[in-house]
């Protein structure tokens, strides 16, 4: 009688863990989904917010860095933006381990990390299509390892008008740009050029490029740089910010659902 009463206990005890368990699991998981909704219905509003805000805009600019991440450009760069509570795209090149913080940080910041390319020497990306391809896929698989994020917006090393690509491949041009939108990226070139890369020489350069660059009505896209010691540019930055404000623009990252601006193809 003594052991049956124990075994009655046990199998009690155990019925009742279970219902516990089960109990605690599906509260667990109506709180998952109560979370999940409530994070869906904020980033509505927000896009909700966004949209309304771009309507009544002047016009839009996409502010992008190609050639990052350095360790000396690139904190700064993200310092005034998150100063100025700015979005903004960075195209990045390969990166070693000591780079890797600024990358994390540009995810945590809420910027868009999109691939420039592991090379950006052009006699190792455009020998053909194959090579340009694979030295997006390099890129972008050292990005995921480094924040999850599968990158799929794209700059081409030169532009999408770049001449110089003909030099190691006739054409080449031509069929990558089908061949990423085949293969599901999204390419941008720009519309806006600080020529922080060309004849630039100050602060006053970059920002009288930028500023005449802008046009109302429309998404400007605007290629800058975060190579090492662009001081220039960094200079200028905070007054392009202020200049956009003040003229009604609003600032946005590029994401997969920005409509791509591209050049036409010259080779």
């Amino acid at each position: 009688i003594l052991l049956f009463a124990i075994f009655s206990i046990v199998i009690k005890h155990n019925h009742n863990s279970k219902k516990m368990r089960e109990e605690i699991e599906k509260k667990v998981e109506e709180e998952e989904i109560m979370k999940i909704v409530i994070e869906t219905q904020k980033k509505e509003e927000e896009l909700k917010k966004e949209k309304q805000e771009e309507e009544n805009a002047t016009g839009i600019i996409y502010l992008t860095f190609d050639d990052g991440p350095t360790s000396d450009s690139t904190p700064r760069i993200l310092d005034i933006l998150k100063d100025r509570n700015i979005k903004a795209t960075f195209f990045v090149l390969h990166y070693d381990e000591n780079h890797e913080q600024f990358i994390k940080r540009e995810q945590e910041e809420g910027h868009t990390i999109a691939l420039h390319g592991y090379s950006h020497t052009y006699s190792e990306v455009y020998p053909s299509a194959d090579t340009c391809l694979e030295n997006f896929r390099k890129i972008k698989d050292q990005v995921y390892q480094t924040t999850g994020i599968e990158s799929k917006i794209i700059r081409f090393p030169g532009g999408s008008s770049n001449s110089v690509s003909k030099k190691y491949c006739e054409g080449v041009m031509t069929e990558l740009v089908t061949r990423v939108v085949n293969e599901g990226y999204r390419y941008f070139d720009w519309n806006v050029d600080s020529d922080d890369a060309g004849h630039a020489k100050t602060s006053q350069d970059i920002y009288n490029n930028v500023t005449y660059g802008i046009k109302p009505g429309r998404s400007n896209v605007v290629l800058m740089h975060d190579f090492a010691g662009n001081h220039k540019t960094i200079d200028a930055l905070n007054d392009i910010i202020t200049w956009g404000l003040e003229q009604g623009y609003v600032f946005r990252r590029i994401t997969e659902e920005t409509p791509m601006v591209t050049h036409g193809v010259n080779n």
